[in-house]
């Protein structure tokens, strides 16, 4: 399996070669999804990405960011810039964006930005002309081997890092309090705030811990997964070296201890690590306690007094160190910086902020080690080699260089007696040896010469350095002979459809006056809903779009089919906010409305999608939307959910289980400002949708010339009733990004 290393920074990019990553992935410029990485440009980028190769080490490109009309140019020009440089891929999130890239020969990754949870969703990528997935966090280890068994894709699969609350891609909660996108690489992680439930608890509910997978990559191999990726592009360097190092290390056979992961602990650690949605439930997924680093424990408290502590600690303190206290219960207290060094198994004494008060039995933990620091390499480091040299009299002067199976031999001048001064083995193997800023490091030298032989220095030097030219031209030689190439990406053609107007309601009951297009939004997908369904359209006659659920992972993929096999004859078409929803628009050969969460907010991206019709991103301006070169439907009236959650929270809340179930309909979550809703789907799994606390209802000037799509779902409206209320006087409502857009 591959190992890929995150670089937020150059620095980060060489602690990850140094620590034996195989391939390391970076943005360049401002259009990726961490747009604060900084540190890639194209000034840099074809020296980076020729370090990189020297060592066998792959460049992934982020373009992973959602583009709007009239960034086309920015685009194309970081991404020459990348491609000429020697790109191994680029990933992307926008279809729009793989459009765009479809002619340059790098192969395209579709992003966990795309949500690829299923083999439908995969399909659908592949044949566009993808040539890996990095799949959503939640995707499960059964829908993994459904895609390698079924596709030609490779599969990436983060293993390590931070993970985001929200289902990959569908996030608009710091887009909708701030305007910073966190499809555009703005994230401001609303998530990682305190909020208080319906059900009186408190914390850090959207907050899940940091995921660690070094102990399950058996589990992961046998899925078929081929890459295993580490998140942190904006991380410090000594956290990217420290979990290369240690997934190297896994993946080379050393078996995983307790003290690798404390080391990985110590680089970054939120939560006390999870197992992720393979191998963990929702109580070990998420840690409402703290929403930052904790590190490791390393101490107990013994007393305290306002600005001194005295602990007992298991771990040496240096100068310098990050501690943190931590309340007995696993609360944090404050951080604050050693002043002093001390050892471990002793009653020791710290200095802490007048303003952070502990107590006895409080929990110490060291968030930064400056030692782990010193230890990271995060410098460039030479390629390492084995040096011969040969000097016999009447034969031309040698030197070869080895680089694993790769072998040159620079010849210079023949070689002759000596005047004065004859050559020596020692003396010939330091001058041979000279390699300095060449980028390689001789391991082992051997150096050959016949007796009273001379050889000038400057013919030494210039053999040495065509030596070097040769290796390293070999090197990229026998890189670019194993480099993966583009497919050709051929964009879906698809006939275009053009609705005035949608309304849609979560069932048939809503919908009590006659409408030209009608969509539904069930929340359950059995049996006995899809009968309900069928009955209604039969009996109304009427057309019907029907929205499919954003997530279906395992089992909820036969139950959605069953549901479709019933209902599909009465539809007219589908809403899809995931890639799997179009294949099966395609496979049940219904027209398909490219959803809101598809993000569609380009020409280019709609062109590319394949929909037959477009709800345009919710992230788009009233402007930008009538700028839009496709009739596409305007996001007005809706209960907009902001994300979409695959752990329960109704459990994490009441520690029910499933067949004592809490949900009750009017559950949501809220902080200092508003109250955010949260309803649910049900499919063999259920997910959890959070809604924006006041409903978009845009204002009339919004609405002349705009092609309006209008959802009830969970207003608690009728038609007729929002009929005669279009502008919901004296509801709590927003115009929303409508009015503004993003970042």
């Amino acid at each position: 399996m591959e190992l890929l290393a995150p670089a937020g920074t150059p620095a980060s990019l060489f602690a990850a070669v140094a620590a034996g990553a195989d391939a390391v992935y970076f943005g360049l410029g401002e259009l990726n999804a961490r747009a604060k990485a900084q540190g890639f440009d194209e000034s840099n980028v074809k020296d980076l990405i020729d370090y990189c190769h020297l060592h066998g080490v792959k460049c992934h490109i982020t373009l992973n960011t959602m583009l709007k009309n009239g960034e086309e140019s920015t685009l194309v020009r970081l991404a020459n810039s990348a491609a000429s440089a020697g790109a191994d891929a680029f990933i992307v999130a926008d279809i729009g964006v793989a459009r765009l890239l479809s002619r340059l020969d790098v192969p395209l990754h579709a992003s966990t930005q795309m949500g690829v949870h299923n083999l439908e969703g995969a399909r659908y990528l592949e044949r566009y002309g993808f040539t890996r997935v990095v799949t959503s966090r939640e995707t499960l280890l059964e829908d993994i081997e459904k895609i390698k068994k079924n596709t030609s894709l490779e599969v990436e699969y983060f293993v390590h890092g931070a993970l985001c609350v929200a289902f990959s891609g569908a996030c608009l909660m710091s887009a909708a309090r701030s305007g910073d996108s966190g499809n555009r690489g703005r994230c401001l992680q609303p998530c990682r705030m305190r909020y208080t439930s319906s059900f009186g608890k408190s914390g850090y509910l959207l907050s899940p811990s940091d995921q660690c997978l070094i102990a399950k990559l058996g589990e992961l191999e046998e899925a078929g997964v081929d890459s295993l990726k580490i998140e942190g592009r904006l991380k410090q360097p000594h956290y990217v070296y420290a979990a290369a190092s240690a997934y190297r290390a896994a993946l080379d056979g050393k078996r995983v201890t307790r003290g690798d992961i404390d080391e990985l602990q110590r680089a970054f650690n939120r939560g006390n690590f999870t197992e992720g949605y393979n191998f963990a439930d929702t109580r070990a997924i998420m840690y409402p306690k703290v929403q930052n680093n904790i590190g490791v424990t390393i101490g107990e408290v013994v007393s305290a007094s306002k600005s001194e502590i005295k602990a007992r600690i298991t771990e040496s303190i240096n100068v310098g160190d990050g501690l943190k206290l931590l309340t007995a219960d696993g609360y944090e207290r404050g951080g604050f910086e050693a002043r002093a060094a001390a050892q471990s198994g002793n009653a020791v004494k710290l200095s802490v902020p007048r303003t952070l008060t502990a107590q006895k039995g409080d929990l110490i933990a060291k968030t930064l080690d400056v030692e782990q620091v010193k230890r990271a390499v995060s410098a460039p480091v030479p390629v390492k080699v084995g040096l011969s040299a040969r000097a016999y009299e009447g034969e031309p002067f040698e030197i070869e260089l080895r680089s694993g199976e790769v072998a040159v031999r620079a010849h210079g001048e023949r070689v002759t007696k000596a005047e004065a001064h004859p050559l020596d083995k020692r003396t010939l193997a330091n001058a041979a040896n000279r390699l300095g800023a060449s980028g390689f490091a001789a391991v082992s030298i051997d150096a050959e010469c016949g007796d009273g032989v001379f050889v000038p220095m400057s013919e030494i030097n210039r053999v040495r350095r065509a030596a070097c030219d040769m290796l390293r031209g070999a090197l990229a030689d026998r890189y670019n002979a194993s480099r993966q190439r583009a497919k050709i990406c051929a964009p879906y053609a698809s006939e275009t459809m053009a609705l005035d107007a949608l309304y849609e309601v979560g069932d048939m009951s809503g919908a009590d006056v006659s409408v030209r297009s009608l969509a539904v939004a069930p929340n359950a997908f059995g049996k006995e809903d899809a009968a309900r369904l069928k009955e209604e359209c039969k009996r109304r006659d009427v057309k019907v779009f029907c929205r499919l659920p954003m997530i279906v992972r395992g089992a909820d993929m036969a139950m959605l089919r069953a549901y479709l096999e019933e209902v599909n004859e009465v539809l007219c078409g589908y809403i899809c906010d995931n890639w799997y929803a179009l294949e099966l628009a395609r496979e049940y050969s219904k027209p398909a409305i490219a959803g809101q969460r598809m993000n569609i907010a380009s020409d280019d991206a709609f062109a590319a999608s394949g929909a037959n019709a477009a709800i345009a991103s919710a992230e788009l301006s009233y402007a930008e939307v009538r700028r839009l070169g496709f009739d596409a439907l305007c996001y007005t009236v809706g209960d907009l959910t902001l994300m979409t959650l695959t752990h329960c929270p109704i459990r994490l809340n009441t520690g029910c289980g499933c067949g004592d179930c809490k949900y009750d309909g009017d559950f949501y979550y809220a902080d200092k400002a508003a109250r955010y809703r949260i309803s649910r789907t049900k499919l063999s799994h259920c997910t959890f949708d959070l809604h924006n606390p006041s409903i978009v209802c845009a204002p009339p000037k919004f609405r002349d010339e705009t092609r309006q799509f209008v959802s009830l779902v969970g207003t608690g409206l009728t038609l007729s009733q929002y009929f005669a209320d279009p502008y919901l006087t004296g509801r709590d409502k927003t115009a929303g990004l409508l009015s503004r857009g993003v970042k």
